[in-house]
């Protein structure tokens, strides 16, 4: 192949690079943002945006014919796409750069470039093992729905480190080694690396490793698992509590969950407040968390004698199998009924 093959053929390959990164983030900011948008907005009748504003914004005055135009403006001024914009432009320039540098340097490598400079092979497999990592990271974002501004930013953070991580890293070992081990470093999660060096740090310099770990305690909640309790960690929702009253819409659009999700972990933390690890003996009678005990209090309440005797027998048994008086049962159940971040998640519920 002639120098000018060489090349040409390398500018092709590092374009397809960029285009790996930078597409699906375009496939998401312009067809999936805006599906989940749109879902989130139907999800919120007007009723339901009072109650929320009224709870959470009370100094903010509305009523039913105007605040959906106040929410969408709210939406778009606190969660707009315009947040991507930053992220989006200081990772396509990162990887622009990058791939010029890689070019250039394979171009030196092949010698189709005699004036060029080229990188060192370990930055240049770190650089590559950085790409592998954020490139399958976004395409399983998308694929999943679920790419926050903050997660555009972590790319960017992954690239600038990947270097460095690679060198260093790659000090410690043979120079056999040393290539190979800076891109499979590259291509770990960036949590990963940070792991692996302190604890390498530790043993170097001699001190205690001691990282948390154990069981998050919203796992103890039924729909949340270990790692969905870390994505709500990171977002400063770490116990029980902050989860029950915490605002479900903005924490909706800043983990990317689904909306009936979030309200699920809400009303379950609501629950267990009160009833803390025995809420799983109230799950078998289909008491699950909040919105379940206020349908039991209608039950109990209702006009309708089957449905009254129907609730009266789940509430007589939910009593024996907690071994607590029935009047007192219900007199818990009508306080969690009556919470006002009840009301809110009954008025969205579907």
């Amino acid at each position: 192949m002639t120098k000018t093959g060489y090349t040409a053929l390398i500018d092709v390959m590092l374009g397809i690079a960029v285009a790996m990164v930078i597409a699906p983030l375009l496939f998401y900011l312009y067809r999936v943002w805006a599906t989940r948008r749109d879902k989130l907005f139907s999800y919120l009748d007007a009723k339901s945006l009072c109650l929320y504003y009224r709870q959470f914004y009370p100094d903010q005055k509305t009523d039913e014919a105007t605040v959906a135009g106040v929410f969408k403006k709210y939406f778009s001024s606190h969660y707009g796409r315009r947040f991507y914009v930053l992220p989006v432009s200081l990772l396509t320039v990162l990887t622009v750069t990058c791939s010029c540098g890689v070019a250039r340097t394979l171009q030196v490598w092949q010698k189709v470039d005699s004036n060029g400079q080229a990188l060192p092979m370990i930055i240049v497999s770190a650089l590559a093992g950085g790409f592998t990592w954020v490139v399958s990271d976004l395409i399983d974002r998308v694929r999943r729905r679920d790419l926050t501004v903050g997660d555009v930013y972590n790319s960017v953070f992954r690239i600038l480190i990947a270097a460095p991580f690679g060198w260093a890293f790659a000090q410690l070992m043979k120079d056999t080694v040393g290539v190979p081990l800076a891109f499979l470093l590259g291509a770990f999660p960036t949590s990963t690396l940070f792991r692996i060096a302190r604890r390498l740090a530790a043993t170097k310099l001699g001190v205690s490793d001691d990282p948390k770990s154990g069981k998050l305690e919203l796992e103890k909640l039924q729909s949340i698992g270990k790692t969905n309790a870390e994505r709500y960690n990171d977002e400063g929702i770490s116990t029980i509590v902050q989860m029950a009253y915490v605002d479900p819409i903005d924490l909706t659009i800043r983990t990317n969950f689904d909306f009936n999700y979030v309200i699920d972990c809400v009303s379950q933390a609501l629950l267990w407040i009160y009833f803390e690890d025995k809420i799983h003996t109230l799950a078998i009678y289909s008491l699950r968390g909040a919105q379940e005990a206020c349908t039991l209090i209608k039950g109990l309440k209702s006009s309708d004698q089957t449905e009254r005797d129907e609730a009266t027998a789940t509430l007589n048994a939910i009593a024996d199998a907690l071994s607590v008086v029935p009047a007192s049962l219900q007199t818990t159940l009508e306080q969690v009924s009556e919470d006002p971040y009840t009301e809110f998640l009954n008025s969205i519920w579907h």
